[in-house]
């Protein structure tokens, strides 16, 4: 099977997989379109990856890139709240870690979903942010003390 029908027969996965990532990276309701968006651009030139055992970390390239221009223009047009973040937290707990999660600073969220919220691991986090693993350990150290920074007067409940 030649690399455009390996590409065509894994649409519906590679659809699932970039959707779920702009969806974690903040795309909200346009995480589809993105999505959509990042496919077609990637099958326009499928010629120019390299490496046929890399296309999902190129094509995760494409979208998270897409997703970041895509919330850059948005932030452009209307001053508002951070974009959501999808982190899953102990229900268990009292304490909004999502909500903390959208204050952190772009890149360091960005690190935060991509580990910690869909456990890519640090190199695959650092090939779809396109930076090096070890940049994704910082911003992960950063992230973790903007956060325990934040959520410093949290106290459990006493009875």
């Amino acid at each position: 099977m030649r690399a455009r029908e390996r590409f065509d027969a894994d649409y519906s996965k590679h659809f699932a997989d970039l959707t779920a990532l702009c969806r974690a990276l903040g795309a909200g309701s346009s995480a589809e379109d993105i999505a959509q968006d990042a496919l077609l651009h990637a099958r326009e030139r499928q010629d120019q990856l390299r490496d046929e055992t890399k296309l999902n970390a190129w094509l995760r390239r494409i979208a998270a890139r897409r997703t970041l221009e895509h919330l850059r223009r948005q932030r452009r047009r209307e001053l508002e709240e951070p974009a959501q973040a999808f982190v899953p937290v102990d229900p268990s707990i009292s304490i909004d870690v999502s909500a903390a999660i959208t204050f952190l600073p772009e890149r360091e969220r960005q690190a935060v979903v991509l580990v910690y919220g869909l456990g890519y691991e640090q190199e695959e986090a650092a090939s779809v942010m396109d930076v090096t693993r070890g940049t994704v350990a910082t911003l992960l150290h950063r992230a973790r003390r903007h956060l325990a920074e934040r959520l410093s007067g949290y106290a459990p409940d006493r009875d």
